[in-house]
């Protein structure tokens, strides 16, 4: 007899569902992109005979040229790294590197090529990255990243390194031992590709408190103390390293500049320092003033410095690392938003109201024509979000206010009220229309059809105006007043997955190809704004169906109708085919909820099914599970998706393993968001 617990059980699913996600996906690209061996005529050929011209970049272990190789029939920009025949770089670091990458892949690691071992020469050959080191364009004069770039830069790289330490699908995760800034490449776009894995070590993921005794090696600067004095190395040396990155992208100065005093030498003592002294404003770089939001800039501060903690178990694992770093980019997004407020009075209002929301089904209306009286189109209060429910006088005599959560004035009462409108849809709680204003552009609005009090209203509202996210749709105003009351949310153009799955052709015409990438593009980033939500805003939908993912101009996915249920005066009426069974006739939204429901739209997006299409919905979960999964190709995938190039069959196998875990009758079966998110993360398309 044995014990299982169920976090043992739990993980065991898990780490099954990454390990044949791994499996079945890399098995084939390892032996289509198996590391290409070149020959030293090869190398020569490409590089010129190693042309001091072609040299892009120089360092201990020797030098990188930047030069067309062939392969095949094609020829690639790579970047041929030499070693030096005395570099400390040896035999045992050149073969852990060509090793390491041969194995791992992940949007966030630089892509090994190939390699040369001939004639005691020792050559790797790597994607070219076009925009240089994270190093070089923190220091080169002439060079300067915004703040937004510096941001989606360190989550790229934090993404990848969470990667190395837990999610490479093996029981065995990988410690780099030298992460720094030169080591983190940037691709055309700027994103962020982890580099250079000589000497990076194996150690097991199941326990984050396993160490590896091993010789001192790193760069000084950037190397954990408690390593460098113990000689134990963890995952948590990394997570050091990062922190000295963090800081390093903050301040825009190198880890050690022996060129200042020597108190000030090295960078993370020296921030940490100016941090406690109350002088975090006066450390960033000068490239940067004005760039950086308040909220942004502390949370951003605090992250860098948690992971510099003295005592090892303080510090944050990756994962959480990119989670705060989300966070702090969300918070950057607000910048200089606030509340603006407009007075519209009774008057109009009842005219408004009597002559707009008598509205016919799917008939276009227009608003009153006539210039709206008594509208104080002048007077514009500004305030912190935070504080909305505060400063708005939001009572019946002056007949309401017009409140807006952008970070610029985005259009005015006059326009909204002026604008033409079209009817959407409508449920028991609230009426949806688009409104088209005058300059052209478009926004949802949705008329609340409950009784609610304004302290509940403007509370709920006013939390949900500070939600930024890619992947979930932003509220932009709301009304109070006159006994209507409004939501005012972005508009998206595509439409969304359930009309997107049951219709070949949208608003604009003929929609791009519905193939496996874009699918993979929408499922990742549906479960990138759940998660978001579940972690960040402790917020659990309720209600999450394809009809409530929208698309917006590029396709990209965003959850609609975020934190609405609280106006809810009555659970909504829910049915087996779409809900977790726990949840039928319940009010207790939980996260397991959420991922069910996720499980049915990736059901849907794989097999091409709508379960709104029809009289009678489908139960996707059941039908697909009476399927044998050797019969899935051919009956339960989307024949669109099986036309497709063959090599993505065990990808789409393996997503539709995990969106049947995520269906699972009982609760404490089914992954969490974050474990949804970590596996598909690891699926390269």
């Amino acid at each position: 007899m044995f014990v299982v617990t169920v976090f043992d059980f739990f993980d065991n699913i898990l780490f099954k569902v990454q390990t044949e996600a791994m499996e079945d996906t890399h098995k084939p690209s390892l032996q289509r992109q198996v590391c290409h061996q070149f020959s030293l005529s090869d190398i020569r050929t490409a590089t010129n005979d190693f042309d001091e011209e072609l040299v892009i970049g120089r360092g201990g272990f020797g030098n990188v040229y930047k030069a067309n190789i062939k392969i095949g029939a094609d020829d690639v920009v790579t970047a041929i790294k030499r070693m030096r025949s005395n570099s400390s770089q040896g035999a045992t670091e050149f073969w852990a590197e060509v090793e390491m990458l041969s194995k791992l892949r992940h949007c966030n690691l630089a892509s090994l090529i190939g390699y040369c071992n001939d004639e005691k020469e020792m050559v790797l050959v790597y994607e070219y990255m076009p925009q240089g080191t994270l190093e070089g364009c923190l220091h080169k004069a002439g060079t300067s990243l915004s703040w937004l770039q510096r941001l989606n830069i360190c989550i790229g790289a934090a993404r990848g390194l969470d990667y190395l330490h837990t999610g490479t699908g093996t029981k065995q995760g990988v410690i780099h031992r030298d992460v720094k800034s030169s080591n983190i490449l940037l691709d055309e776009n700027y994103a962020a590709k982890i580099s250079d894995f000589g000497l990076a070590k194996v150690g097991p993921t199941n326990q984050t408190n396993t160490f590896v005794t091993t010789g001192v090696k790193g760069t000084f600067g950037y190397m954990d103390p408690r390593y460098f004095y113990t000689n134990k190395l963890t995952r948590k040396s990394d997570v050091y390293a990062f922190g000295v990155v963090l800081f390093e992208v903050l301040c825009g100065r190198p880890a050690v500049d022996t060129s200042l005093d020597e108190e000030q030498w090295g960078l993370a003592t020296w921030a940490q320092d100016c941090i406690r002294e109350g002088k975090l404003s006066q450390i960033i770089d000068s490239n940067l003033r004005g760039q950086i939001s308040t909220e942004c800039l502390k949370e951003f501060a605090r992250v860098a410095a948690s992971c510099l903690h003295s005592i090892r178990n303080q510090r944050p694992t990756m994962a959480e690392v990119v989670t705060k770093l989300d966070f702090a980019l969300s918070l950057q997004k607000r910048m200089d938003r606030s509340a603006t407020n407009i007075k519209v009075s009774k008057k109009l209002w009842s005219f408004f109201t009597a002559k707009v929301w008598r509205l016919n089904n799917l008939m276009p209306l227009c608003f009153a024509t006539s210039d709206p009286m008594g509208v104080n189109v002048n007077k514009v209060v500004s305030t912190p979000v935070g504080s909305v429910g505060s400063i708005v006088d939001v009572g019946y005599e002056s007949g309401g206010d017009l409140v807006h959560f952008s970070g610029r004035f985005d259009f005015t009462l006059t326009e909204l009220l002026t604008a033409s409108t079209k009817f959407l849809n409508e449920n028991p709680y609230w009426r949806t229309y688009v409104a088209y204003l005058a300059d052209g552009s478009q926004v949802i609005v949705k008329r609340i059809l409950t009784q609610l009090s304004q302290k509940k209203f403007v509370n709920v509202v006013s939390a949900l105006g500070k939600i930024r996210h890619p992947n979930v749709l932003d509220l932009k105003a709301y009304y109070w007043g006159s006994g209507e009351t409004l939501c005012v949310f972005r508009f998206t153009p595509n439409g969304s997955v359930s009309s997107l799955l049951q219709s070949s052709e949208n608003q604009s015409g003929s929609i791009p190809t519905f193939d496996w990438r874009m699918r993979m593009n929408i499922i990742t980033g549906i479960t990138r704004g759940l998660f978001y939500l579940h972690t960040q805003e402790k917020i659990f939908h309720g209600d999450l169906k394809s009809s409530m993912i929208l698309l917006n101009e590029n396709y990209n996915p965003m959850i609609a109708n975020v934190g609405l249920s609280q106006l809810m005066s009555t659970a909504p009426r829910r049915f087996r085919n779409n809900c977790a069974p726990e949840f039928i006739g319940s009010r207790n939204v939980t996260s397991e909820v959420d991922v069910y429901s996720l499980g049915i739209i990736m059901l849907e997006l794989l097999t091409g099914q709508s379960i709104y299409k029809g009289i009678h919905p489908v139960d996707l979960p059941t039908w697909v599970k009476s399927v044998p999964k050797e019969k899935w190709s051919a009956e339960a995938f989307d024949v669109k998706l099986m036309q497709e190039k063959s090599e993505d069959h065990n990808v789409m196998v393996n997503v539709m393993r995990l969106s049947l875990q995520c269906v699972e009758d009982d609760p404490k079966a089914r992954p969490t968001v974050r474990d949804v998110l970590r596996v598909l993360e690891n699926i390269e398309v």
